[in-house]
């Protein structure tokens, strides 16, 4: 069984899968390390050169070339990823997949000062597709509240989970 993680940017995704990962000792899977190293370009690099059409694609081969191969993985999606084509679905088919819900105004302030989310620049576009998403990612199993600390968001999916991995 593996743990996808969904959710927002700046919603703890790929914190979260690194927690978790290291406490049942299982392989970290970040879906867009592996299109940015398959690639050989930034995902802001690939929006820029080649379009978020493109991008998605790419999000959507890595459902079927590699998650779904993956037996024991922790998964930190992109925040699109599950909100294209049919990759909900597609997730879900692979393992537990688990939005980490984090409101608007929290994600705010965990990415102000990144220069790697130039989304938030505009920050009523941003909201905007905040709210688009959240439609998508309230179709995952479980819904855990991201406001909390890392760590606990980390021990909440692990009693969920219940030693299924043990």
């Amino acid at each position: 069984m593996n743990i996808i993680l969904v959710g927002f940017m700046g919603s703890g995704k790929t914190t979260i899968a690194r927690i978790l990962s290291r406490r049942l000792k299982l392989r970290f899977v970040d879906t867009d390390k592996l299109i940015e190293k398959q690639q050989g370009l930034t995902i802001a690099e690939i929006f820029d050169k080649k379009g978020e059409g493109y991008f998605r694609e790419l999000e959507r081969k890595i459902i079927n070339s590699h998650l779904k191969f993956c037996d024991g993985c922790i998964v930190a999606t992109g925040g699109g990823m599950p909100c294209f084509f049919d990759n909900m679905e597609r997730l879900k088919s692979i393992g537990l997949v688990v939005w980490i819900d984090t409101d608007f105004e929290e994600i705010k302030n965990r990415v102000k000062n990144s220069k790697k989310r130039p989304l938030f620049l505009d920050q009523e576009r941003a909201f905007e597709l905040f709210k688009r998403r959240k439609e998508c990612y309230n179709k995952a199993h479980i819904r855990i509240d991201g406001r909390m600390d890392k760590e606990k968001v980390a021990q909440e999916i692990e009693k969920l989970i219940g030693g299924s991995f043990l």
